[in-house]
């Protein structure tokens, strides 16, 4: 009966959270709400050191599923901080193509991110950002009417949307989005499907994904998403290596390096970023090399319940590393 409860709750959430609330919030910009206008157009997507949040949306998931929580601001508060980078995972629960972490409701719709990411790059065509698909099929069971749902509510702006390629520019790219899916949709993709995602400590295997656009060719990808290490050190180890792996590149391909994790008994996000995006930062700012896109917990913040989390020094300290 609980179980139920809390079901038809989540359901009732995924539509509560108002599109209005997040354009307001878009239309009060920051410092760091059109920092590309800086790049040079000619600077390919793989050189740019780029802030990301790891389940971007889910500062709004409910209160009896807080410890799922691994941001503080919404994704308009995101774009405006400076994060260019939105892992979403929506999944199409009870006639609703919403927004979760794991089984837990974000409580806003898929389709309302979407518009949001839009209108931030109308507002600013000088930018452009990359929305990370993932399927949440722990929340709705893996339906199969989710790949319709993906279909239509990305054609919406298709116009909008950005076809990857090897060696794709700043300038290709700006006013743009491109939206990379780690699972297939119909009709697809719009920007690109990944393949061979890996999530252990394998360098090698972590640097075997692909992508593939809207003709059917591939190209390389690089991810490091070693999200549940035993400890600290041991997940900056597979951070560093990927971070240094970017910078000695020859050929760099398009890299998402998450410094986003957790370990402990439950869930402890802050404590990874309180650790772990601290030593990005001064990473960052020692080497100044390209660092690719770096998706983080706690993102455009320094708090998170009284912890430090150092979120919003690292946003800060990948947009200095392209100057």
């Amino acid at each position: 009966m609980k179980k139920n409860i809390l079901f038809i709750l989540a359901v009732f959430l995924a539509a509560c959270v108002p599109l209005d609330d997040l354009d307001e919030d878009l239309g009060k910009g920051g410092p760091n709400a059109a920092w590309m206008a800086a790049l040079d157009d000619a600077t390919p997507l793989a050189d740019v050191s780029i802030p990301g949040a790891h389940d971007a949306a889910s500062s709004t998931i409910w209160a009896f599923s807080a410890w799922t929580r691994t941001q503080e601001l919404n994704v308009a508060q995101l774009w405006n901080a400076g994060v260019r980078a939105f892992d979403v995972r929506p999944a199409y629960v009870n006639g609703i193509t919403g927004v979760y972490h794991d089984k837990y409701s974000a409580g806003i719709a898929f389709a309302d991110i979407y518009a949001t990411l839009i209108k931030a790059l109308d507002r600013h065509p000088t930018e452009f950002a990359i929305l990370l698909i993932r399927h949440e099929v722990e929340a709705d069971g893996g339906s199969p009417a989710w790949e319709d749902e993906m279909r239509d509510i990305l054609s919406a702006h298709d116009d909008q949307l950005a076809d990857y390629h090897d060696g794709i520019t700043v300038e290709e790219l700006r006013g743009k989005l491109l939206v990379l899916s780690r699972d297939r949709y119909e009709d697809g993709p719009f920007g690109g499907y990944i393949s061979g995602w890996y999530s252990g400590t394998d360098l090698k295997r972590q640097q075997a994904a692909t992508i593939e656009n809207t003709a059917g060719a591939t190209f390389p990808l690089w991810v490091q998403d070693w999200y549940d290490p035993d400890d600290a050190e041991s997940k900056w180890a597979e951070v560093q290596d990927m971070l240094d792996a970017t910078a000695m590149a020859t050929r760099r391909p398009l890299v998402i390096n998450h410094v986003s994790g957790y370990y402990g008994r439950l869930p402890n996000y802050r404590k990874n970023a309180n650790a772990i995006n601290a030593k990005a930062v001064a990473y960052i700012r020692r080497n100044h090399t390209p660092a690719g896109v770096v998706m983080m917990d706690f993102a455009g913040t320094d708090t998170s319940r009284s912890t430090t989390v150092h979120g919003e020094d690292l946003v800060q300290a990948l947009i200095d590393n392209n100057r």
